[in-house]
């Protein structure tokens, strides 16, 4: 019991030094705000993905999968500052994302199967616009979290379908057949299911612990609430977005 009480002691003086500088910070400092303005610049590492309905729309489609890749950003952060637990900021980001889907599609009365393998590529301009809160952890020791929306633009990219399809012909045949398509991922109507928009709107969470007057560590994530799948006659796919990256960043 003695050696657990202290290392609870040594774990509370660890995280808020007895000192007087240290008894001086305020978890929630509500006194006006010691800079009106910071700046940040930060690089993102994480992954994007997308969430879908093709398999409720396509009956045929079976063991469907879609797998996030890879997305890699570097932005700039500005928080006007209205009190010291409290500001407004905007950040301005460029992303490059992505994922792919897998998926294995079955003909009428089983006389056909294709295999479908789709490789995704975006690059996007992200801005979000949010509320930050900052909370004293310890001395040196900050925690923002911010919370609002985004806007994207995809201004770029490309998308990869490989199609292994075998069907049996009039005369009982197996014929085997290979497909390969590259075009582009916005407003394309060769992408796979549907056309794709480039403008995105939807939900921006982050979080980030200050270290001293520089460093920033931290993790975002967002959520379109837009349907980037341009609706048809026939069907209405619906796709959103979704990340999720950490960050590094270096504060002015």
């Amino acid at each position: 019991m003695r050696k657990s009480y202290l290392l609870i002691l040594l774990i509370i003086g660890f995280l808020y030094p007895v000192s007087s500088e240290a008894q001086s910070e305020k978890f929630v400092d509500f006194s006006p705000a010691t800079k009106m303005l910071e700046l940040q610049i930060h690089g993102l590492v994480g992954g994007s993905s997308v969430t879908q309905n093709y398999d409720k729309l396509y009956s045929r489609i079976q063991n469907h999968n879609v797998n996030m890749g890879n997305s890699w950003g570097v932005g700039a952060k500005a928080v006007f500052g209205v009190r010291n637990f409290f500001g407004f900021g905007t950040s301005a980001n460029i992303m490059l994302n992505y994922y792919n889907i897998d998926m294995a599609i079955v003909g009428e009365e089983n006389t056909s199967m294709s295999a479908v393998f789709v490789n995704n590529r975006t690059v996007t301009f992200n801005i979000p616009v949010f509320a930050s809160f900052r909370f004293n952890v310890a001395h040196s020791v900050r925690w923002d979290i911010d919370a609002g929306f985004y806007y994207a633009y995809g201004f770029a990219g490309r998308q990869k379908q490989q199609i292994y399809r075998a069907e049996i012909n009039a005369v009982d045949e197996l014929v085997p057949e290979i497909e390969k398509v590259t075009t582009d991922y916005y407003h394309s109507d060769r992408t796979l299911f549907n056309v794709f928009n480039r403008g995105d709107i939807g939900i921006h969470l982050g979080m980030s612990i200050n270290f001293g007057p520089h460093l920033a560590v931290g993790f975002q994530t967002q959520y379109g609430l837009k349907n980037s799948a341009r609706s048809n006659i026939v069907d209405n796919p619906s796709v959103h977005n979704f990340y999720m990256a950490g960050l590094l960043g270096y504060r002015f």
